[in-house]
């Protein structure tokens, strides 16, 4: 099955410095059931124009073992950039991770090295169909469908790469600092998805409502402190969390019963080095991750 594409190439420029993320949000289900489809919807910004390459653009998922790719499409906010599929990458996201001469030498190193996955958790990796061009601040939705037929039963914590699809992107992950050839690899981990039994009832599948939001942190980036607004829908017991790079736990900002409504806490990242970090609000109705810098 052909599927649709979407192209990104970041220039280095102050916007970037402001806005160092291509992710501006991840939407997916909370829960499913195994064997039923799981779709992801990934809002990427494309930050600043691209007019002298037409690159591919490429999508890591960390997703649970078992799970199959089955179709993708983007649309794009420019009327310039088409619409289009995503395929299943040929390479299996070596161009990316290796140098043309590990490539050429079959010496690429693992993707584990620089990313920890869990045992039960495997990536695929999806590829514009054609390269193109587009103008700053162009904003692609992504949809990604995936089988879980075959999907183990429990909590898994999905996992997002995005960057253009040539060598040795790997070397620039989550940092600004690719002066000479100004791209960038972002991530947005820490994205839960429970995975219940086909025999469970329908009644005890959660949703995130509508209402249920976790806001950007302002201001982003950050120094040494920045605010956290989130919305519940109902009284209940929440938990806020911030979590580095790899995943660790390092700070629980709140994990308290909170009354329905608007709620904003304070994080201060004092202690902390500079960095992406990643903030997740946990509520009986599901979770949601957020990722915020911190520049000191």
């Amino acid at each position: 099955m052909k599927i649709k594409s979407f192209n990104i190439i970041l220039v280095m420029t102050f916007l970037i410095t402001l806005n160092g993320c291509l992710f501006d949000s991840i939407e997916q289900p909370s829960s499913i059931e195994a064997g039923e489809q799981f779709t992801t919807v990934l809002n990427i910004n494309s930050i600043a124009q691209e007019i002298n390459n037409a690159h591919h653009g490429i999508v890591g998922v960390l997703h649970p073992i078992g799970w199959v790719f089955e179709s993708g499409t983007f649309e794009s906010s420019d009327a310039e950039t088409p619409s289009g599929n995503m395929v299943l990458d040929p390479d299996e996201g070596m161009k990316i991770i290796c140098s043309e001469e590990q490539y050429n030498n079959n010496d690429c190193p693992s993707l584990d090295d620089k990313i920890s996955r869990p045992d039960d958790m495997e990536w695929t990796f999806v590829l514009s169909d054609v390269g193109d061009y587009y103008l700053e601040q162009t904003l692609f939705e992504v949809t990604l469908n995936f089988n879980t037929d075959n999907s183990s039963i429990g909590d898994f914590s999905m996992g997002y790469i995005t960057t253009v699809n040539t060598w040795g992107m790997m070397d620039w992950l989550n940092t600004e600092d690719n002066v000479d050839n100004p791209n960038m690899t972002d991530t947005s981990m820490q994205n839960m998805v429970s995975v219940i039994s086909p025999t469970a009832s329908s009644d005890n599948v959660k949703t995130i409502p509508e209402s249920f939001y976790l806001s950007q942190n302002f201001p982003n980036p950050f120094n040494p402190s920045t605010n956290i607004d989130f919305f519940i829908p109902s009284d209940g017991e929440v938990s806020l969390s911030i979590y580095d790079i790899n995943g660790k736990v390092i700070h629980s900002l709140a994990k308290d019963n909170f009354p329905a409504g608007s709620h904003s806490l304070t994080f201060n990242g004092n202690k902390y080095s500079s960095g992406v970090y990643y903030y997740v609000l946990k509520t009986k109705a599901g979770a949601i991750s957020r990722k915020m810098t911190l520049v000191k």
